[in-house]
C-alpha cells in the first residue's frame, strides 16, 4: 500500500542542477531535493513550493520524468510512491537552505557525469558522491547528465 506522495525535483539552469545535502548524509554526498505533496496540490505546485521552502530558488517550469518508490527499504518507512521532476529556472541563483538542507550547490553536467561513475561504490573522501542506482534522484540525475534531456 503506497500510503503517500512524495515529489523527487533535480533543480536545472541550463548546464548546471542544484542538489541539496540533508543534515544527515555524509558531507560530500548531495542528491536532488524532495518533498511531499500537500492535500489538494498539484505536482507542479508541490515542486514549486517544495524548492522555494528548501533553498529559496524560484523555479519557472516543471517536468514530470518518471516514478519509482522510496522509503520502503528503510526500516520504519513505509514505502511511498516518489514523483520525479526536473524543475528549470532562468537563472543560477545562490540556494538559502532551509533547516533540513546542511548545503545546496550547483554542479556542472560534467561533475555530475563524473559522479554518477561511481555511484555503485561507497562514498568516496573528498568527492561528490550521488544516490545509487535505484533512487528516483540518481535516474533523474541520470537521465538529465548522460543523456542530456531536462
Amino acid at each position: 500500500v503506497v500510503s503517500t506522495q512524495s515529489t523527487g525535483m533535480l533543480v536545472t539552469c541550463g548546464e548546471m542542477c542544484l542538489l541539496g545535502r540533508n543534515r544527515q548524509f555524509p558531507t560530500q554526498m548531495f542528491s536532488a531535493l524532495a518533498g511531499f505533496i500537500d492535500t489538494a496540490e498539484t505536482i507542479e505546485e508541490a515542486v514549486e513550493r517544495e524548492v522555494l521552502e528548501e533553498v529559496s530558488v524560484p523555479v519557472d517550469r516543471v517536468n514530470y520524468t518518471l516514478s519509482g518508490f522510496w522509503g520502503g527499504f528503510r526500516q520504519n518507512y513505509s514505502p511511498e510512491l516518489m514523483i520525479g521532476c526536473v524543475a528549470e529556472c532562468n537563472e543560477v541563483r545562490e540556494p538559502v537552505c532551509n533547516e533540513e538542507i546542511a548545503e545546496a550547490r550547483w554542479f556542472s553536467r560534467e561533475e555530475i557525469r563524473e559522479a554518477l561513475t561511481r555511484a555503485h561504490l561507497p562514498p568516496r573522501e573528498g568527492a561528490l558522491n550521488v544516490p545509487p542506482s535505484f533512487a528516483v534522484a540518481h535516474k533523474l540525475l541520470a537521465k538529465w547528465a548522460v543523456r542530456g534531456e531536462s
